[in-house]
């Protein structure tokens, strides 16, 4: 299904019927990304595929983190519904966050599965390779064909995101990845489930630990032998505890 909001035409799923669940994916991903979930709870499910990805229209112009929310709460208030669970893994998580901080009405309680947005001291390793890459590029931009050695530097170094995006969304992602979001995390007023994987790298545990001193209704559930995608990872795990947050969450409505 299509609904067009601000000039973009956002495509979205519904699975299921009874309360609802609204699913964002992360970065790089699709409304797919989130089914199997969908799929094993007992809920209405809206599944949505973010601006730039799926068979949602890709913005004409750098968006940051924040209108990426302003774009998904108009879309999500065209449904006209009364209440709802916002559930979002990664970058689909920290959209959800920036939209639970407006504590709009219809929300009822917040997921958030291994999101970035605080920023944290890099380790040795990486300080190193943004230093290589830096002093890589002083010296290829002397070359004649400085463009093309330089985007081949850019996929050695970049991040698995960063060399699958293109065009507009690579600049997107070179603008959301540097933002921190850690001053909005106080303003939240539900219940909130924080998951992540003890072996995330992509976002390491210590930021769901900050996620967790910062938002005020919020509970960190770790996963021992799971990296950034621990709803997959440890799924039948994940499955009891989303289930338990929902039934919670839902028990007065």
């Amino acid at each position: 299904m299509i609904r067009e909001i601000r000039g973009l035409k956002i495509n979205y799923e519904v699975i299921g019927k009874g309360k609802n669940i609204i699913f964002l994916h992360g970065w790089g991903g699709n409304l797919h990304s989130l089914h199997p979930i969908a799929k094993q709870i007992n809920y209405r499910s809206i599944l949505i595929d973010l601006p730039g990805f799926g068979k949602s229209d890709i913005p004409d112009r750098i968006i940051d983190s924040f209108e990426y929310a302003e774009i998904i709460n108009e879309l999500i208030d065209s449904f006209n519904l009364s209440e709802a669970v916002l559930v979002g893994h990664s970058f689909g998580g920290k959209i959800a966050t920036i939209i639970a901080s407006k504590n709009p009405k219809w929300l009822r309680g917040l997921v958030i599965i291994a999101s970035p947005g605080i920023k944290i001291k890099k380790d040795l390793k990486t300080l190193l390779k943004i230093y290589t890459y830096k002093f890589l590029k002083k010296i290829v931009s002397l070359f004649p064909q400085k463009e093309k050695y330089l985007e081949k530097l850019k996929k050695k170094f970049g991040s698995e995101d960063y060399r699958n995006a293109k065009d507009i969304m690579r600049e997107i992602l070179k603008k959301v990845i540097n933002e921190d979001i850690s001053n909005i995390l106080s303003k939240i007023n539900c219940k909130t489930l924080l998951i992540w994987g003890k072996k995330d790298k992509a976002v390491p545990k210590i930021v769901g630990q900050k996620f967790n001193e910062l938002i005020k209704e919020s509970k960190l559930v770790m996963y021992e032998n799971a990296g950034h995608f621990p709803y997959l990872e440890n799924f039948e795990r994940f499955i009891s505890d989303l289930n338990n947050f929902l039934s919670e969450v839902y028990k007065n409505g």
